[in-house]
C-alpha cells in the first residue's frame, strides 16, 4: 500500500524515495504545504521521482486539514504512514497522521517540539533533566525583567519558530536587548523568546527514535562558531566526534532523555546542546533530519544510508540497535563541514575561486553549498547565509585539517 510523504523536494526526499520507490516497490502519495513546493516538484524533482509517486494534493486547495484528510482516504483507503521530513513539515505531518489515523507523533507532541518556548516549558515541568531560563516576553518591561532575574549578560534573543540560527542575537545591554527583541517580532517567525545563555561548547546529536521513543544516536559534532564583519555566533567549521570519547557518551544519555520526556517516536532528530561545567544543557530539538546535507555525510561515516534507517521508522514500528551502524568505520573516518563568511555583499557572482582546487583535495566529499556565478552572495549573517558548505572527510584528521586550512584561504567570490 502506498505512503503519505509531504513536500518531497530535496536531497533528502530523494534519497527516501529511491529507496522506498526503487529498492521496496512502494509508492508514494504527495501533499504538498504551499504553491511553490509544488512548483519545484513539477519543474525539477518530478522529473527524476515522478515514477514513483502515484497521486498528489495541494493542501491550500482545501478549507481544513480535516477535508483534505477525507480527500485523501476517499483515493487512498489505506495507508502505510507520513513521512514529515523537515522542519516545516512535520505540523502537517502529525495534522494528517491523526486525522488518518496513522499512528505517527500526534498534533500535541509535535506542536510542544515546534515551538521552543512550549518545549523547554513541557520539560521543565515533566522532566529532570537540565534546562536554561526562558520566556516568551510581548514588550520591553518583561524582557528587562527577565534579565534582571537571570542577572548575567548575555541574554539569548530568537524567535520561537525559528531555525538555522536566523535572527539569533546575544544582547549584551538594555539598549541591544531591546533592539534585538524588536528585531525578531518584526521577522515573523513566532513569538519572541528570551534564554539565559549557557557557556562551554556547543555539540549536535543526530539519531534515530523507535516506536518506543528510544534514541540511536547516529553521530556528534561540535561547532565552531565565530565572530566575523561584526556578527558573532557564525558557523565557521564543524567537527565529528567519535563515538568511543566520554562527551558522545555524556550528550548522548542527555539526549536520549529528553527525547523520553518529549515524547517522540518514530522520527530522526537534530539536537543542539551546550555543554559546560554543570553538564549538557538544551538549546534546540527537532523532529527532522540534520540541515544542508549532514545525514548524507553521516551515511558515508557509516557506510550505511540513515536516511533508508529512518524511513523503517516511519513506516513501521520495528526495533533499532547500534548494530545497525558501523561504529567502527565511523570512528576511523575524519570528518569535518567547512563553512565560508561573507564579509560584504556581492551582487551578482562573477567568478567562484579556489572552486577546482577544492575538488581535488584528498579528504573532499561534496559541496552542501556553492554559489553559481551570476546569483548574489550575501553578507553572512546565520547558515542560510554562509557563503559556501563544504564535506570533508578522510581516514587522516591531520588531512582534514590541512584540508580545511586551504578552503578558508583560497575559496571564495569575486
Amino acid at each position: 500500500m502506498p505512503y503519505l510523504i509531504i513536500d518531497p523536494v530535496g536531497q533528502y526526499p530523494r534519497q527516501l524515495l529511491h529507496f522506498l520507490g526503487g529498492k521496496l516497490g512502494k509508492a508514494a502519495v504527495a501533499v504538498f504545504t504551499d504553491p511553490m513546493r509544488q512548483v519545484i516538484w513539477r519543474d525539477k524533482w518530478s522529473r527524476e521521482l515522478g515514477g514513483y509517486v502515484v497521486d498528489t494534493f495541494l493542501a491550500s486547495e482545501w478549507p481544513t486539514w480535516r477535508a483534505l484528510a477525507a480527500q485523501i482516504r476517499a483515493r487512498h483507503p489505506q495507508l502505510d504512514g507520513v513521512i514529515p521530513w523537515d522542519e516545516e513539515t512535520v505540523l502537517p505531518g502529525a495534522r494528517l497522521g491523526d486525522l488518518l489515523g496513522l499512528g505517527w507523533n500526534s498534533v500535541e507532541v509535535m506542536e510542544r517540539c515546534r515551538d521552543k518556548a512550549v518545549m523547554k516549558d513541557w520539560l521543565r515541568r515533566t522532566s529532570d533533566v537540565r534546562m536554561n531560563a526562558s520566556v516568551t516576553v510581548s514588550d520591553g518591561a518583561d524582557a528587562l525583567a527577565f534579565q534582571r532575574a537571570v542577572g548575567t549578560w548575555p541574554i539569548v534573543v530568537k524567535p520561537t519558530a525559528g531555525s538555522g540560527s536566523e535572527d539569533v542575537y546575544f544582547s549584551k545591554s538594555d539598549a541591544e536587548l531591546l533592539r534585538d527583541c524588536q528585531r525578531v517580532m518584526g521577522a515573523g517567525a513566532g513569538e519572541v523568546l528570551l534564554e539565559e545563555y549557557i557557556g562551554g561548547e556547543e555539540f549536535v546529536i543526530n539519531g534515530i527514535v523507535d516506536g518506543q521513543s528510544d534514541l540511536l544516536v547516529t553521530d556528534v559534532w561540535l561547532y565552531d562558531r565565530r565572530t566575523s564583519h561584526g556578527i558573532s555566533n557564525l558557523y565557521y567549521q564543524t567537527f565529528k566526534i567519535a563515538s568511543k570519547t566520554s562527551v558522545f557518551a555524556r550528550v548522548a544519555t542527555y539526549a536520549a532523555q529528553v527525547i523520553e520526556a518529549l515524547g517522540l517516536r518514530r522520527c530522526p532528530i537534530h539536537m543542539e546542546v551546550k555543554v559546560d561545567a554543570r553538564g549538557p544543557c538544551l538549546i534546540e530539538v527537532g523532529a527532522r533530519f540534520g540541515g544542508g546535507n549532514l545525514a548524507i555525510l553521516g551515511s558515508k561515516l557509516h557506510g550505511r544510508n540513515l536516511l533508508e534507517l529512518a524511513a523503517c521508522q516511519y513506516l513501521s514500528d520495528v526495533p533499532l540497535r547500534a548494530l545497525d551502524l558501523d561504529f567502527a568505520r565511523y570512528d576511523r573516518l575524519g570528518a569535518r563541514v567547512v563553512h565560508g563568511l561573507q564579509s560584504e555583499e556581492l551582487n551578482p557572482i562573477a567568478r567562484v575561486l579556489g572552486a577546482d582546487e577544492i575538488r581535488a583535495l584528498p579528504s573532499f566529499e561534496d559541496f552542501g553549498k556553492l554559489r553559481p556565478v551570476g546569483t548574489r552572495a550575501p553578507l553572512t549573517r546565520d547558515l542560510d547565509t554562509a557563503a559556501w558548505e563544504l564535506y570533508l572527510i578522510h581516514a587522516d584528521s591531520d588531512q582534514v585539517e590541512r584540508d580545511t586550512a586551504f578552503a578558508h584561504r583560497h575559496l571564495r567570490y569575486a
